[in-house]
């Protein structure tokens, strides 16, 4: 079930209008999470999931943060942290195999 929020106590609620009128959030008891939608938003109103436990400004952050203007941007995001996580994968490889090799010469 989704419960529209319309009071919280930063007003997080009111304030988010300010980024897009059309805005509002809800709290989604399946999943635990906050979410804000867009009632002008064709097929379907969700835009993002708040990641966050309680409504405050890291909710507003990260609902600017995920606006579709800046979608480059967190392609680019996405894409510098993919291959520093590929690059720390590899690595991590290499340092097993050097090791598997260490220990193989040790052993001989």
């Amino acid at each position: 079930m989704k419960i529209k929020i319309s009071h919280d106590v930063y007003e997080i609620s009111k304030r988010i209008k300010n980024i897009d009128k059309d805005y509002f959030i809800v709290y989604d008891t399946v999943n635990g999470k906050f979410e804000v939608h867009n009632s002008s938003q064709q097929n379907g109103s969700f835009c993002v999931s708040i990641p966050y436990d309680s409504l405050d400004e890291r909710t507003l952050v990260h609902t600017l943060k995920s606006r579709s203007e800046n979608i480059e941007r967190i392609l680019e995001e996405i894409d510098y942290n993919n291959k520093l996580k590929e690059s720390a994968d590899k690595s991590e490889v290499q340092a097993q195999l050097n090791e598997i090799v260490e220990d193989n010469f040790k052993s001989d």
